[in-house]
């Protein structure tokens, strides 16, 4: 049996427990980004540093430490910007860029507007079959994109030669196999925030006058914004990350940047540090739309909207 005099008290117990829990948090967040700083720092890279067999793991010397933070001015003199003029005037970065904004935006758009009926009706109405439908959605979700994706393309090929409508290389080609599978997690997605809105807000607005698509439109989706906002923001990583399809039905003038950037490695040799400085522009806005748009996010995938 422990002495008492060397017995924790609860207190003391809290906050061993609170520093175990910063510690595995932490150590997972440095986990997490350690991917995306070591791509920053390798942008800034020549060829031979990046492919060395014992890299370093800072941007600097530790030798220049002392002096970079007499002048901050010298870390620009020390860093090579080789690759990011290389990687402009080689290849079509912004093209690809701008290719994935357009898929991944106009997928988010069409997965929002069918998401947000689809959540909605599966939330507030009652209809046979609500259960099994519900059930075949989320379903959907199980099945490996790689079966889906021969069957996908024997379909476009077969509307191309019957009707004579480009379905593959074009963009509404792609953004209708994202919208496919976007879909289905959207109104699931949205139907769990719309669960939280008490129906006594929707029968109010009803009573008020408000028609059942007039009070969608002026209370419950602005009620749902932060889930909408949450929603919207997960398709558009999923829209604007996806490798699979886009490898093999969208090439030519509408490749997205996750394609596009392949074309950095041939045969011969590999533009590591192109790749790495492509990466790191791509990344920004992203990083920046999540910063702009953190608290709406946050509170779509915490709370959701008001509780009932």
């Amino acid at each position: 049996m422990i002495p008492e005099e060397l017995q924790l008290s609860s207190a003391t117990k809290d906050r061993l427990f609170g520093l175990l829990v910063k510690g595995v948090l932490g150590t997972l967040l440095l986990y997490a980004l350690f991917p995306i700083y070591w791509m920053v720092i390798s942008s800034f890279r020549t060829r031979t540093e990046i492919t060395a067999a014992d890299p370093q793991l800072l941007p600097v010397e530790l030798g220049q430490i002392p002096a970079i933070v007499q002048d901050p001015a010298l870390l620009l003199e020390i860093l090579h910007y080789e690759n990011y003029i290389t990687m402009w005037a080689r290849f079509p970065v912004l093209d690809y860029f701008i290719n994935s904004l357009i898929i991944a935006t106009t997928t988010t758009v069409f997965a929002l507007v069918v998401g947000c009926l689809g959540g909605y009706a599966f939330s507030k109405y009652r209809f046979p079959g609500k259960g099994g439908v519900g059930g075949a959605l989320l379903g959907t979700q199980m099945i490996p994109g790689i079966l889906i994706l021969l069957p996908m393309y024997l379909l476009f090929i077969w509307i191309q030669d019957t009707i004579g409508f480009p379905m593959t290389n074009t963009y509404h080609g792609i953004i209708f196999v994202y919208t496919t599978f976007t879909v289905p997690v959207a109104i699931w997605m949205l139907r769990g925030f719309f669960d939280t809105i008490p129906d006594s807000v929707e029968e109010a607005a009803r009573v008020d006058g408000c028609s059942r698509i007039q009070a969608l439109v002026r209370i419950i989706l602005p009620m749902a914004a932060p889930g909408i906002a949450a929603t919207g923001m997960f398709v558009f990583l999923v829209a604007f990350n996806e490798v699979l399809f886009a490898s093999i039905l969208a090439s030519g003038d509408v490749t997205p940047f996750a394609i596009g950037i392949q074309s950095f490695e041939t045969q011969t040799t590999a533009y590591w540090g192109e790749m790495m400085a492509a990466s790191t522009v791509a990344t920004a806005p992203i990083l920046l739309l999540f910063v702009l748009f953190q608290k709406p996010i946050v509170e779509g995938l915490t709370e959701g909207s008001v509780k009932q």
